[in-house]
């Protein structure tokens, strides 16, 4: 047989072989109950709470035909792996993603519009900063399984030691500078304040001062309005004109998690993620609101969505087992067991928390504002960091950081 001929029957038996076996059955478990495929990225505590829930849900007798495969994937690197599967029509039923990750999943057409499921029945129970990360373009294509935010963290001890009530952190930003002043001694290397410099932990700024960075329709930027300028007037100035900031976002400078560790900052935005570190590290701390500004006080929002892949075939179960999974009742049993913030808001008549630290971003979050809303938030940041950095360092105005921003964010960002 002629040599050159081998690759070509080789191909033909590959087609007629996939062709054999290609079975477009949704996979059964041996109890005869359809696979529901969810990839999420939870640890092991929140994946054995997971599982219970799932048990729950599987053991009502509405959802006897449906069997959820959890099935555990790295955060890091979800989003190409999410990509790749879906490209190839391996991806799952449903996912939980990071919340930066719908919008692009839904421009792309990817995943489904939950008012196919009429989800704005429901839609008000759930709090509105996480919620609208999973509005994109007036509809909503996810909703949120777990969110957080910032808050303001202040040592006691240094409070103490500048003979400043602990119980008594500052409200507002007027307020905010004058405590900073008397905790800030620079011939020692003692600040007041230790900041990031990203966009993402600048928006409790932008957010106080009443600043939108993007347009509802996500077609302009308003980096450049009045509000945003001042708010990042005011960031600035925190280290230029009233010397309270320590220059922890500088490349190589002492982290603010690391510096109110150690000693070295007073005050520094995070998140309840560090509680038990900071706890264990035998700090004397307290956690309050952000400071309010002209919009009063208000943060971030973090945290992660669940959404329905056009692919499946099955979506209505999968939308039937995360209203579960996000219902008031199971959202208070996993966040009072994980010490976690509820995106349902009716959970807040249903538990509290023993730590009133936690409790304090539970109110932080009431007023928290929704997070910019664009195809690659990546990009965003990448964009933004370093115009505001410019700002911080005295090389360009606000208004022309900003401005230069906007046009770059509609030229690059907006366009995606």
């Amino acid at each position: 047989m002629n040599k050159n001929y081998l690759p070509w029957i080789f191909g033909i038996f590959y087609l007629f072989l996939l062709a054999a076996t290609w079975n477009d059955r949704v996979d059964v478990n041996a109890s005869g109950r359809t696979i529901l495929q969810f990839w999420h990225t939870y640890n092991d505590d929140e994946e054995k709470l997971l599982k219970e829930v799932i048990a729950e849900w599987e053991a009502q007798p509405a959802n006897s035909n449906w069997a959820i495969r959890p099935i555990r994937i790295p955060f890091d690197g979800h989003k190409p792996k999410i990509r790749t599967a879906l490209t190839v029509g391996l991806g799952p039923d449903f996912a939980r993603v990071d919340w930066s990750f719908v919008c692009e999943l839904a421009r792309k057409n990817a995943c489904v519009d939950l008012e196919t499921f009429g989800f704005s029945k429901i839609s008000d129970q759930y709090l509105s900063a996480p919620l609208n990360t999973n509005r994109i373009d007036g509809k909503y294509y996810g909703l949120p399984d777990q969110t957080t935010c910032v808050a303001l963290f202040y040592n006691k001890t240094i409070f103490r030691d500048a003979n400043l009530d602990p119980e008594k952190p500052p409200k507002t930003w007027d307020e905010f500078i004058e405590t900073a002043k008397k905790l800030t001694n620079s011939e020692k290397g003692t600040y007041g304040f230790g900041m990031d410099n990203t966009l993402w932990w600048t928006l409790p700024f932008f957010n106080t001062f009443g600043a939108k960075l993007i347009s509802d329709d996500g077609k302009k930027c308003l980096l450049d309005s009045e509000a945003a300028v001042k708010a990042l007037e005011f960031k600035a100035s925190l280290f230029s004109v009233h010397k309270i900031e320590a220059g922890a976002w500088r490349a190589g400078a002492i982290s603010p998690e690391s510096g109110f560790v150690n000693g070295r900052y007073a005050m520094i935005f995070m998140g309840p993620w560090n509680l038990p570190k900071f706890t264990n590290s035998k700090l004397d701390f307290g956690v309050a609101l952000i400071p309010a500004g002209p919009a009063g006080s208000s943060s971030n929002v973090g945290g992660t969505n669940a959404v329905i892949f056009k692919s499946s075939k099955n979506p209505r179960p999968c939308y039937d087992f995360l209203t579960f999974f996000t219902s008031a009742e199971i959202q208070a049993r996993w966040c009072k067991r994980l010490n976690q913030m509820p995106v349902n808001r009716k959970s807040y008549d249903l538990f509290s928390f023993d730590d009133k630290n936690l409790q304090v971003f539970m109110e932080q979050l009431k007023t928290s504002v929704s997070n910019p809303i664009v195809t690659s938030y990546e990009m965003l940041e990448d964009v933004v960091n370093p115009e505001m950095e410019a700002v911080i360092t005295g090389q360009k105005t606000a208004a022309d950081a900003l401005g230069n921003a906007s046009r770059k964010v509609e030229a690059k960002v907006l366009s995606l």
